[in-house]
């Protein structure tokens, strides 16, 4: 059975909220703000269905989410809303057939996906943009950017080029890497690649005596080689690394390891450019707060290139924030208490914007003269403070 398009309404009727940053003193912790924009169940999402199967975010421009039409529980067709978080307003509503659905975080258009079937559709003009029927089950789908879907089967990752967005598309995917089999048993959890798509790192989660252990499948496309980490988030981004001529593809790591301890690393990847420093692999070292009936790990690592803070955010609603030059850890706070199961870049204001299990939409942003001097007097760092206070408050 083809999907069905989506049949579009649009409303302007969600609330936004202020809370307070969580579990600090304001005269000491860092200097952020945490607003709700949207709390999902205002505009009809239940709780029991805010889960990480059902709401996707792959940028700041929308959230989709798949859930149960309320009024009639017999009916087959899952309800479909698509969201603007920053604006607080439905998009888009409609029904569907799809067991998934993404929306592409530049585009406004919506991926389906009904098991073997895959569907792309334009919301603006209601028309189908591409399908195809794929020949084995799908465990993790994402799009891996605005032109490109990537679908990741029990044996490998395929990826599928949807170039022309307003035309029909005949692409069918095409596999790109047999997965290791250090994550045949893992529940695959990101698909991750640097802006030219050179570099590529599926992550998997998996329980291991009372903990969860990450493991990152990290691949290069042009010399055809694997290789494994331990990682629970990961992620790539082109960084001007200030001196050098030329930008530097960087790759982000983060993870946790024996008992409370984990690292961040910032990894600058090849090939080299000529006129560049040599490339650098600087970490630090995490300490995660624990009680006794919770083990928290990262589960997102974003990236501000204009400020040149990496944010490590965990399951639990922490939040790292750590210098891109050299990984160190400049502060720690917690922005939520319920579980967060998707964050992204806020673009507008260069901070984090997140999803938790109790269906509030959060961002978290840097008040930009406190954190300088929460720099000089906390973290003691007067060389940082100074070329942060350059950037963030120019």
């Amino acid at each position: 059975m083809e999907i069905p398009a989506l049949d579009i309404v649009c409303t302007t009727d969600s609330p936004t909220h202020t809370v307070d940053t969580v579990g600090e003193d304001p005269a000491r912790g860092p200097p952020i703000t945490i607003n709700e924009l949207v709390q999902l169940s205002h505009i009809g999402i239940p709780n029991d269905q805010v889960t990480w199967s059902r709401v996707t975010m792959t940028s700041d421009k929308w959230i989709a989410v798949r859930h149960d039409n309320r009024s009639d529980f017999s009916a087959r067709r899952a309800v479909v809303t698509v969201l603007s978080p920053i604006e607080g307003t439905i998009s888009y509503a409609g029904s569907t057939s799809a067991d998934s659905v993404l929306m592409n975080p530049t585009q406004p258009l919506i991926a389906l996906k009904a098991g073997l079937r895959f569907e792309v559709f334009n919301l603006d003009s209601k028309e189908l943009v591409s399908k195809v029927k794929f020949h084995e089950p799908v465990i993790y789908w994402t799009w891996l950017t605005p032109d490109v879907l990537a679908m990741v089967t029990d044996s490998a990752a395929y990826h599928w080029e949807l170039y022309f967005f307003y035309v029909q598309a005949a692409s069918t995917p095409e596999q790109v890497f047999l997965r290791h089999n250090r994550l045949a048993f893992t529940e695959i959890v990101s698909y991750k690649g640097d802006p030219t798509l050179r570099w590529l790192a599926l992550t998997g989660l998996t329980p291991e005596d009372e903990r969860i252990s990450g493991v990152t499948q990290l691949y290069n496309r042009d010399e055809d080689i694997t290789q494994c980490i331990s990682a629970h988030a990961v992620c790539f981004s082109s960084y001007h690394f200030p001196g050098n001529p030329y930008p530097s593809t960087v790759f982000c790591v983060s993870n946790r390891e024996t008992q409370d301890h984990g690292k961040v690393h910032v990894i600058e990847l090849g090939p080299y450019k000529t006129g560049n420093f040599a490339p650098r692999n600087c970490y630090d070292h995490l300490h995660f707060l624990d009680d006794l009936e919770r083990y928290d790990f990262p589960i997102s690592l974003q990236i501000s290139v204009d400020y040149g803070l990496l944010f490590v955010i965990t399951k639990y609603g922490y939040l790292y924030m750590c210098d891109m030059e050299t990984a160190m850890c400049l502060c720690c706070t917690r922005v939520a208490i319920d579980v967060i199961f998707a964050a992204v870049l806020n673009t507008n204001s260069q901070g984090i914007l997140a999803i938790t299990r109790g269906g509030q939409v959060i961002t978290v942003d840097i008040k930009k003269d406190g954190f300088i001097s929460f720099l000089r007097e906390q973290v003691k760092t007067a060389y940082r403070a100074n070329r942060f206070e350059q950037v963030i408050c120019q």
